[in-house]
Formats: structure tokens, C-alpha cells, sequence
């Protein structure tokens, strides 16, 4: 592979902790905006109905092989693993792993990717049993057009998991913004003629998009592919043996999306859509302040785990728990209270009317409280995967998919489809319980009292913030200048009045009570003015 020319050079370069998570955040930020721009288009042609279900049910399976074959064995395993043979070994052994794991993982999942295709129809009626024939044909369909985007997704995230172990952001912030405007423009381009098929043939030529920037970034590293495939290779055989329990992970967490869909067959149309939109609108805080905070600083985590340096470990450990829970507390809490508002001017309108936005918004309510919990487990999931403990995060997840479960069948029946997000809410808080106490068992360094403080303090700023907004909120509602306008206009005065009060009040909050956080802001003026001589923490 070719050297890149140095204009690539300089845009396609490696950053230090601080600032890649400033970066990486700010692109997921982007990404997440453009993903509600695409469920607002979605929503808009095709509403919570039906045909959005088709499309839902269509890329349950291709997203779990993904999130079970690819994401999970290169975030729990391969990046340890290489992290540790870029620093111990010669570049020629790291790049012989390097292209060892990515030929052969690839391969593998081209062929599986191909045997689902073939065995839709028998797996589509043995999933979703006796729906209409015409429903199941699309259904079989599009997911056979989501296995040919995974299959370029595999190939992007295992060279994203090379690049973020040299240190390399951009693919992947680039890439966060490449997918989407893909998909929306398939639909604004083709929803008349294609239907929501439109949307399945955007994501194939997004995905290529990803791929495309992922190799351009690979050619700045240190890495060089090689055609090889060696399954004794011992490193190999260490990444999959580190990944058994994170495979299993990933399944028990996809099975809980199918187990969702198949209970929404039972449920009115558009349910497990509803649930879909929730669920994106969720993701938003997650990806943007706990996503993007755990990809910068995995890579470090892992290199210190590997150094026995767990002094180092710990401060990484708390100084992003301290930042996720700085974000992510407010956002959950603002969220939840917001709901309705927030989906009635971000989903409303077209196909998208009162009794899809009420349903939405009660799913939403419990999803949004979900927000700290899911950013923490990411955390602690990846500080077990750096010290190469891939087992335990596992049977935490075991713990909470059967509490999940269990409420989720019992509860659906009577609320619906929010019966899922409060399974997942009650499963949450079991973890993220069960991951602290587990690491303090692993790494003594970890101080839970220092944790324990921070995120108390922040929690009861954001509920003084809640509280403000809910009583604000409450009081708006028969204001007469609020009632003469439109529903439209009422829920954006809400939610714009809502946030100032909220960023503001809680802001007021962090300040008082001494637990703002501004660390990666300053750390980036620092280096900005040439005052950051030293590394971040590395």
C-alpha cells in the first residue's frame, strides 16, 4: 500500500487522548444530528406504520451479525491485542496480525452473510412467524441488501479498530459523517418509486462511502496489508479466544432486539417501529458524550492495562466517568421530561401524527433515563476488555438480559412497546452495579468513593435541573401565548425554553457544587496556544 501525499498526511494523522475525544466527539455529534435528520425524513414519507416495520424487521438481522462478528471481537480483543504488538513486537509481526485477523475475520463473515441470504425465507417465517406474504417478501429483501452493506462494514470497522490503535480518529469521524446523507438522500431521491426499499439502497452506498475513507486513513499508519491467512498464527488465536465471551456478549444483546421484534408482531402496527425511533433518539446522547469518550480513550486504557500502569488506569477511569456523567446525566434527565415535545417537532408531520408521537414519546420517557447508565456500560465494559477480561462483562449482561426479558413479556401486553424500554432501564442499573464492584475487585487502584462522590453530586444537579425544566414546562402549557399557535410552534418553544432554562440551571448547579467539567476544553485551548508540552496521560 502506497504512501498517502502529504496533503492527506496532514488531514489523516494521529491525536492525543484529549483532543481525539474532543474530535471524535464533535463528529459523532454531527453523525447523530444527520441520524435524526434521516428518521425525520423517514418519518415523514412513511411514518410509524407497517412498512416502517418492514423495514426495521430488514435490518435486525444484518445489524446483529455486525454488532455480534465485527464490533465485538475488534473493540474486546483485537485492539488489546494488536495495541500490544504495536509496542512490544516489530512492525512486521503487528502488521502480519493486523492482516492475518482482518483476511480471515472478513472471509468468514462473507460467507455467513451469504448462508443468511439464501436461508431468509425458512428464517423469516420461523422468526416472525405467519405475517403477510407480500410483507415477508420485502422483509427478506431488504435484509438481503443490509448483508451486502455489513459485509463493507466489516471491513471498515476492523481497519477503524487499526486506525484508533495508531491513534487515528478521522476515519472514523468521517465515516460517522459519509452513512447517513447516504440513506437520506436515497429516500428523498427514490421513496416514490422504490418504497422504503430506498432506504436499504442508500445504506449499501453508504457503506462503501465508510470503506473508502477507512482505507485512505490506513495508508498514514504504520500499517501495510499483507495477503495471508494463518489461523495458528498465536496472536490470532488469542484475539478469538479473548472474544468467545464478548461473542456470546454481543448475541445476548442482539437477541434481546429480536426477541423485541418478534413480540411487536403481537402488537399494533408501527410498535416496534416507535420503538426504533425511541431508541435512535437515545442513542444520541450515548454516542455523542459516551460513545465518542470511550472509542478516544480505549486505546489508552489498553496500553496501560498492558503496562501494569494501573495508577494511570484508574485516572482515565474516573476522569471519564467524571466528563460521560458531566454530559450525559442532564441529557437523560432533560430527555426524559422533553419527551413529548421533542418528538412531536423532531418526528411530526406527514405520516407521522398525534397517536405515533404519544406512543414514541412514552417509549422515549424511560430510553432517555437509560442515557448515563448505557454511556457507563460502555466505559466499564471496555475497562474489563483492556486488562483482558472479556468474560465478566458477559455475565453482567447475562444478569441483566433475563431481568430484561422477564419484564419486557410480562409488561408488553399492557404497555406496549415501552415495556421494552423500561426492561432495558431496570437491567441497566443492574450492571453498571455489578460492573463497579467487579472492577474493584480487579483493579485495586480503582477508587469507588471517588465515583461514587462525583457522580452523586452530578446526579443531584441534574434532578434540581429536571425539576426546574418539569415545573417550567408545566407551567407553559395553558400560557394563552402558547396556546395560540401552532402544535409545531408550541412543542419548539417548549423545547428551546426547556434546554436554556436546563443548560442553564444546571450550569448554576455544577458550578456551586464545584463538579463542572471543563478538562478537554481546556486541554484543547492549552494546545492550541502552545501550552501543552506534555502528552495526555498516556
Amino acid at each position: 500500500m502506497a504512501t498517502p501525499p502529504s496533503g492527506w498526511a496532514r488531514i489523516f494523522k494521529s491525536q492525543q487522548a484529549g483532543i481525539a475525544a474532543l474530535f471524535v466527539t464533535l463528529a459523532t455529534l454531527l453523525s447523530t444530528i444527520l441520524g435524526l435528520v434521516r428518521n425525520k425524513v423517514m418519518a415523514h414519507y412513511f411514518g410509524a406504520s407497517l412498512e416502517t416495520d418492514i423495514y426495521n424487521f430488514g435490518i435486525t438481522i444484518p445489524d446483529s451479525l455486525q454488532s455480534i462478528l465485527i464490533m465485538g471481537v475488534t473493540a474486546s480483543s483485537f485492539i488489546p491485542i494488536y495495541a500490544e504488538y504495536v509496542a512490544n513486537h516489530t512492525r512486521e509481526e503487528a502488521n502480519r496480525l493486523a492482516s492475518n485477523f482482518l483476511n480471515a475475520t472478513l472471509l468468514a463473515f462473507t460467507g455467513i452473510c451469504i448462508v443468511v441470504g439464501i436461508t431468509m425465507p425458512f428464517l423469516t417465517d420461523l422468526w416472525l412467524g405467519d405475517i403477510p406474504a407480500e410483507s415477508k417478501l420485502r422483509v427478506i429483501f431488504i435484509t438481503r441488501l443490509f448483508l451486502v452493506s455489513q459485509i463493507a462494514f466489516a471491513l471498515s470497522k476492523i481497519l477503524s479498530g487499526i486506525l484508533q490503535t495508531h491513534k487515528h480518529f478521522t476515519a472514523y469521524a468521517l465515516a460517522l459523517l459519509v452513512y447517513n446523507p447516504a440513506i437520506i438522500l436515497g429516500m428523498v431521491l427514490f421513496h416514490g418509486a422504490l418504497g422504503i426499499e430506498s432506504a436499504a439502497y442508500g445504506a449499501v452506498f453508504g457503506a462503501c462511502l465508510v470503506v473508502i475513507v477507512n482505507v485512505v486513513d490506513s495508508l498514514g499508519t504504520e500499517y501495510r496489508h499483507q495477503r495471508l491467512i494463518d489461523f495458528r498464527h498465536p496472536g490470532f488465536v488469542e484475539i478469538y479466544k479473548l472474544a468467545i465471551p464478548n461473542f456470546l456478549n454481543m448475541g445476548l444483546l442482539q437477541t434481546v432486539f429480536i426477541a423485541y421484534s418478534k413480540i411487536s408482531v403481537d402488537l399494533p402496527a408501527g410498535s416496534y417501529s416507535a420503538f426504533r425511533y425511541a431508541l435512535d433518539f437515545e442513542s444520541f446522547p450515548v454516542s455523542v458524550f459516551g460513545i465518542s469518550f470511550v472509542t478516544a480513550i480505549f486505546p489508552y486504557l489498553a496500553e496501560n492495562a498492558s503496562r501494569k500502569n494501573y495508577v494511570n488506569f484508574n485516572y482515565n477511569i474516573q476522569n471519564s466517568i467524571r466528563q460521560i456523567l458531566y454530559l450525559t446525566l442532564p441529557a437523560g434527565v432533560g430527555m426524559a421530561i422533553l419527551s413529548n415535545e421533542i418528538i412531536g417537532l423532531i418526528l411530526g408531520g406527514g405520516r407521522f401524527g398525534q397517536a405515533e408521537i404519544e406512543m414514541t414519546s412514552g417509549i422515549l420517557f424511560f430510553y432517555a433515563m437509560i442515557v448515563p447508565l448505557e454511556s457507563l456500560w460502555y466505559l466499564f465494559a471496555r475497562a474489563f476488555y483492556a486488562t483482558k477480561d472479556t468474560w465478566t462483562p458477559f455475565w453482567y449482561r447475562l444478569a441483566g438480559t433475563v431481568v430484561n426479558l422477564f419484564i419486557s413479556v410480562l409488561l408488553a401486553p399492557r404497555l406496549g412497546p415501552s415495556a421494552f424500554s423500561l426492561g432495558l432501564l431496570i437491567a441497566f442499573s443492574i450492571q453498571i452495579v455489578l460492573f463497579v464492584f467487579g472492577l474493584k475487585r480487579k483493579v485495586a487502584e480503582f477508587d469507588i468513593r471517588m465515583a461514587l462522590i462525583t457522580s452523586g453530586k452530578l446526579l443531584g444537579c441534574s434532578l434540581g435541573m429536571g425539576v426546574v425544566v418539569w415545573a417550567g414546562v408545566t407551567w407553559m402549557d395553558d400560557r394563552p401565548w402558547i396556546l395560540a399557535r401552532t402544535i409545531r410552534m408550541q412543542y419548539l418553544i417548549k423545547t428551546l425554553i426547556g434546554m436554556g432554562i436546563g443548560a442553564s440551571v444546571y450550569f448554576v448547579l455544577t458550578i456551586v457544587f464545584k463538579c463542572a467539567d471543563f478538562s478537554v476544553l481546556g486541554r484543547v485551548v492549552d494546545r492550541v496556544l502552545g501550552r501543552n508540552k506534555k502528552s495526555d496521560n498516556s
